[in-house]
């Protein structure tokens, strides 16, 4: 068995979801000197736990520059495997699995149109009123900081269908927003390490639509209720798997409540291989 979790908004929250939290929280990320993420100390106790039993993967869309910032994971637990540009890095012991490197720069040449068409495509619709930056990611996809009350969400669902008939996808996460090819993904890093290390049951979780692939192809899946997963799911644009289950908390409570949840399958003999 092994535990497949997203990182932000799902594990480990930012300052803006601090004043939510009735527990004291925990610093385990500063930039610039700065705390800006957290977790409660009953999610970093429950996590231990876990650790302790079956293999926990952090899984995110943040650069490996971005994921090395989280002290939480050099100094208190520290995995084995990490993935992280969206899936397409995964690190090993601290260091980049150049195999897996070889396996996802092939299947984005094979399987979808280049990033400069994308981009050239994209800029019809992108202007200053709503785009304030825009950044490659590890060489591998591009996102943007965004003031989402100005997005022109009209134009951005039809570039999101023009996109995926190509090989890429879109995604909006708070005040970013995505253009990832489809083979950079969760899912496809989390099916490599279990076929690596063995593995025949995954437990997942996730809060945005990065994440969903992951979900569905987990054999139980938790999601929080908050972020694009869920808030598509109450809208009625999107239908989850039977398995993919969200919790009864938002926030901060979510991660501990996912956390529970996980430990609770891990203390039954039956499912850990």
């Amino acid at each position: 068995m092994l535990f497949a979790s997203d990182l932000d908004r799902t594990l480990i929250y930012s300052k803006r979801f601090l004043d939510k939290c009735k527990k004291k929280p925990l610093s385990i990320e500063t930039k610039d000197d700065k705390e800006i993420s957290f977790m409660t100390e009953a999610s970093v106790s429950i996590l231990k736990k876990i650790t302790n039993r079956i293999l926990f993967i952090p899984v995110t869309t943040r650069t490996i520059e971005q994921y090395k910032r989280i002290s939480f994971l050099k100094n208190v637990i520290v995995p084995k495997y990490a993935i992280v540009s969206n899936g397409g890095n995964i690190l090993i012991n601290g260091k980049i699995d150049s195999y897996w490197s070889k396996i996802v720069s092939i299947k984005i040449k094979s399987e979808s149109i280049s990033s400069k068409k994308v981009l050239e495509r994209f800029n019809e619709i992108k202007n200053n009123e709503w785009i304030y930056k825009q950044k490659e990611a590890d060489n591998l996809f591009y996102y943007f900081i965004i003031d989402k009350d100005n997005i022109p969400l009209d134009e951005i669902a039809d570039f999101k269908k023009w996109l995926l008939k190509y090989g890429w996808n879109i995604s909006i996460q708070g005040r970013k927003l995505y253009i990832v090819p489809k083979f950079v993904s969760k899912s496809s890093a989390v099916n490599y390490i279990k076929n690596k290390t063995g593995k025949n049951k995954i437990i997942a979780s996730g809060d945005s639509l990065l994440d969903l692939s992951m979900l569905e192809h987990a054999d139980i899946a938790f999601c929080p209720s908050h972020g694009e997963i869920y808030n598509s799911y109450k809208e009625g644009s999107l239908k989850v798997s039977k398995h993919i289950v969200f919790t009864d908390n938002q926030g901060m409570s979510a991660s501990e409540e996912i956390l529970k949840k996980v430990e609770k399958l891990t203390c039954d003999a039956k499912l850990i291989s």
